[in-house]
């Protein structure tokens, strides 16, 4: 049995370091990692070598049920990858059961996740398999070049909610109409990346909030619009104002993990290609 330690955010650097050397297209930063694995995890177990590490997080899912997620699951290359992977995931199923989870995701759903589930082609996808995970369709992820624009609808004003009547104003809507996306629009609220469209210039009719960059760069966060006001341009407006931030930012694109096949459709309408798939993967406890 591998010897592994509670690493503290101290040690942040030590798990960029690792993540670099275990995952060369993540590209995740210490403030990524700092969010998605300390500020919202309960426990960081990092190996004694520095070679694998996981971190593991408690949520409640739509249905008020207790879940456990693995926000990050890392082992650097070797003969003995695939073992450090199960033996991580043993450590992750005892870990959520211990805590009375009803079911353990990887990646997942909840706020502030990393990634939504196991990249399609993993090894880990074969790995969590032989540990009686179940294995989600493959869903598509999306990128949308910063260069697309949209005029924004007529009688409806788009901006960037930071003035403190705009930040009530989208909190307030959220916690009514989207809680379950609240706390993701809380913190874009937090960052600057949350862009509201409202009827007139008063805020007192808002009818969709879209954000970016919650937990990590470029990603988009919930893109919400009210149906009465769906298929008139708002979401397009919206999209193409979290484009021209990341353009300010000079980032290239804006990365979609999670669309239903409606939003497919609005996606490759704004010029969106597909850069990769994933799974949701998940195991019943109770």
């Amino acid at each position: 049995m591998i010897d592994r330690s509670i690493l503290s955010a101290h040690r942040i650097d030590d798990l960029v370091d690792l993540v670099a050397r275990a995952t060369v297209d993540e590209d995740l930063s210490g403030d990524e990692l700092l969010t998605a694995c300390h500020e919202q995890a309960d426990t960081v177990l990092i190996a004694d070598d520095g070679d694998d590490a996981v971190s593991l997080g408690l949520g409640r899912a739509a249905s008020g049920d207790l879940v456990a997620v693995v926000r990050l699951l890392v082992v650097a290359p070797s003969d003995a990858r695939a073992e450090r992977e199960r033996e991580l995931l043993e450590h992750a199923v005892a870990w959520a059961g211990e805590r009375g989870a009803s079911r353990l995701e990887i990646g997942g759903a909840l706020p502030f996740a990393l990634w939504p589930g196991l990249g399609a082609g993993s090894t880990m996808v074969a790995t969590a398999q032989q540990a009686g995970f179940s294995v989600g369709d493959e869903r598509t992820m999306w990128a949308v070049p910063n260069l697309f624009r949209t005029d924004q609808p007529a009688g409806i004003v788009i901006r960037r909610a930071v003035r403190d009547d705009d930040v009530l104003a989208v909190t307030l809507a959220a916690a009514s109409r989207w809680p379950r996306l609240s706390d993701e629009i809380a913190r874009a609220l937090d960052h600057g990346t949350c862009h509201v469209a409202m009827v007139d210039d008063d805020g007192s009719e808002i009818v969709g909030v879209a954000t970016h960059s919650i937990t990590r760069a470029t990603w988009a966060g919930p893109i919400v619009v009210e149906p009465a006001w769906q298929r008139r341009g708002v979401g397009s407006a919206l999209l193409g104002q979290l484009c021209r931030d990341l353009m300010i930012a000079e980032f290239p694109r804006l990365v979609v993990s999670d669309a239903d096949s409606g939003a497919e459709a609005f996606l490759r309408a704004a010029g969106a290609a597909p850069i990769g798939a994933w799974h949701r993967v998940w195991l019943e406890l109770t």
